[in-house]
């Protein structure tokens, strides 16, 4: 399984690594995957003392989109962080590959929660000036 994990993250030079510090609260680096191990999961870290990070529940997740937020490709593990000699340790206990199925599924409910936003407020979707938005595009391209 961890195999599949490691291939995905080959797409990825960075991830952005969650968990918890000494209050309870999450915090967020950085990481670079490449020196994830394919055999036991693990991916060692560096994270500032000054984050206060404690062993917990840990998040993996690397994303990627173009400049017109086109071609997403996503991948999440989830696992824990572990204190080990010293050093912090992401250990994977989790690993599911995105499908196709899931990006239709997520565009269709975001397009759901943004009309349930604007009927909770009583709104209607905003008038776009497509026009202005061309000359806008046209302006930039012959820079």
């Amino acid at each position: 399984m961890w195999a599949e994990a490691a291939k995905r993250l080959t797409r990825f030079p960075e991830a952005v690594l969650t968990a918890f510090d000494a209050d309870g609260y999450p915090v967020s680096v950085r990481v670079r995957t490449r020196d994830y191990d394919a055999t036991s999961g693990e991916l060692h870290v560096t994270l500032p003392t000054e984050l206060q990070p404690v062993e917990s529940p840990a998040n993996l997740l690397c994303h990627f989109h173009d400049d017109k937020l086109w071609h997403l490709d996503s991948t999440q593990i989830r696992g824990r962080l572990l204190a080990r000699d010293g050093d912090w340790v992401f250990v994977s206990e989790m690993f599911t590959p995105p499908s196709r199925l899931q990006m239709v599924s997520f565009l269709r409910s975001t397009h759901t929660s943004g009309q349930k936003y604007l009927d909770k407020r009583g709104l209607t979707r905003p008038t776009v000036n497509w026009a202005a938005v061309k000359e806008i595009r046209r302006r930039a391209t012959q820079k």
